[in-house]
């Protein structure tokens, strides 16, 4: 079923690449893609007919409600897995998800930086497990950015709401798109005049699959369009290159 999410948003991300470049021409264009869009939600639906129903993640709900102020069971347990961390700090800046094994895995975003003067603060998504018991240790993570090059981080505040272009530049890149929602966690980082945002897509057209996503947009003359989108493995099992 990952396989088939990949499958499916590599299609619309490719319509919606060609519509953003469709509104920088004409009408004539823009119902075109429309139209393209369509025809790869229907392909979408016959696709999803022929495979078993199965949660994309893996088990993992992903929240709707990201503030960890509303999550006491997972801030709980991210304090006691990191109470005794030496040398570096981690902030939670979101809570991302959750999955039922015997005990909890949490998933979070954190802003983190060396306990050094003049740090850097990076992003990664760090994963806990809480036992039955109540035991609690850091068991994943990942480093956002990682490897692209020219890339860095945002370090001021990551709320949408808190930085306008950013916000205005996803808005526009995702005027016109169908079938797909996208809703911003948070801005990560920028290179030149494109910006990195962690997203959450959920696929509406069949029954709802759902992805955090790194999504990559660029101002253009016009607006601004979709770059690339990838896909973030919640097990942190298998998080190649971004």
């Amino acid at each position: 079923m990952r396989r088939l999410f990949t499958v499916i948003l590599g299609m619309l991300c490719a319509a919606s690449i060609m519509g953003c470049g469709a509104k920088a021409n004409n009408t004539e264009s823009q119902a075109t893609t429309a139209s393209q869009e369509s025809t790869l939600i229907k392909e979408a639906e016959e696709i999803s007919e022929t495979n078993e129903s199965a949660p994309i993640t893996g088990g993992w709900a992903i929240n709707n409600d990201f503030d960890g102020i509303d999550d006491a069971n997972a801030m709980s347990a991210f304090e006691k897995a990191t109470e005794d961390l030496d040398g570096y700090r981690y902030d939670v800046a979101a809570v991302l998800g959750s999955q039922i094994v015997a005990g909890t895995n949490y998933l979070y975003l954190c802003r983190a930086e060396m306990v050094v003067p003049d740090a850097k603060p990076e992003y990664v998504i760090l994963k806990v497990y809480e036992g039955l018991e109540g035991n609690a240790e850091i068991t994943g993570s990942l480093r956002l950015l990682e490897g692209k090059e020219g890339w860095e981080y945002n370090d001021a505040n990551p709320y949408m709401d808190e930085n306008e272009e950013v916000k205005v530049a996803f808005d526009k890149a995702l005027e016109g798109l169908t079938g797909v929602e996208y809703k911003p966690i948070a801005y990560i980082g920028y290179k030149d005049n494109s910006y990195a945002v962690l997203t959450k897509i959920t696929i509406t057209s069949v029954e709802p699959l759902t992805s955090l996503s790194m999504v990559y947009i660029t101002k253009t003359d016009s607006g601004a369009m979709i770059d690339d989108i990838y896909d973030i493995d919640m097990s942190l099992e298998n998080v190649g290159e971004q």
